[in-house]
């Protein structure tokens, strides 16, 4: 039996101080102490990235890295980037898969989408799985994130969390590290795009022990 809460939305000023976290505006003191720990967890997890949003007016495109994953390691490899788009274009250029009908049924409110490497690395198995076979697997990992957000005190744009998957041939499951991005734009004001740890640019990866 499924036990596990669905994620407590933000709140208005919630979502405000998120905004202005990402944006490298001022706190506004006139919103709560739990928006008060959105703003400083979001400024803190984006470390040297908040001051370049602060200088620029405008957040930078998230990078990513198109390379061989591998299970055991989270290590960032080198590799080409793919072009700055927006989402609805990387989703036509199959960058992101949208898993949104599935996640909503399993009580997430917000749009998901997945990295093209993580399509093919964990749904896919490195294409190894029949097409009816990737439901199941999206689910895995949702059902991961969902664990993951039931356990979390502090919204953070960056969400660290593993899911226990099979990779053929090895009968064994296998925990493969994953990242949740907390996004947002004037069409989608709040959303969740997964990857794949080692494709997360180190800019926004924790850099203390």
């Amino acid at each position: 039996m499924d036990t596990v809460s669905t994620p407590h939305p933000l709140t208005v000023d919630e979502k405000k101080a998120a905004e202005a976290a990402f944006r490298g505006e001022p706190f506004d003191p006139q919103w709560s102490d739990a928006a008060r720990a959105v703003y400083d967890g979001i400024r803190k997890a984006m470390g040297p990235r908040a001051a370049l949003v602060a200088d620029t007016g405008s957040e930078q495109p998230i990078k990513v890295f198109e390379s061989e994953p591998t299970a055991q390691t989270d290590q960032v490899t080198e590799a080409s980037h793919p072009p700055a788009m927006t989402r609805e274009e990387a989703i036509q250029a199959g960058y992101l898969i949208d898993v949104t009908p599935i996640a909503q049924s399993m009580g997430l409110p917000v749009p998901v989408y997945l990295s093209k490497a993580l399509w093919d690395f964990a749904i896919t198995a490195s294409h190894t799985l029949s097409e009816d076979q990737h439901a199941s697997r999206i689910r895995d990992v949702l059902t991961a994130l969902r664990l993951r957000l039931a356990m979390s005190r502090v919204a953070s744009p960056a969400i660290e969390f593993p899911a226990l998957l099979t990779f053929p041939p090895e009968p064994v499951p296998q925990l493969c590290p994953l990242y949740a991005i907390a996004m947002g734009d004037q069409t989608v004001p709040y959303s969740f795009t997964i990857l794949l740890a080692n494709e997360v640019s180190a800019i926004i990866r924790p850099t203390g022990n």
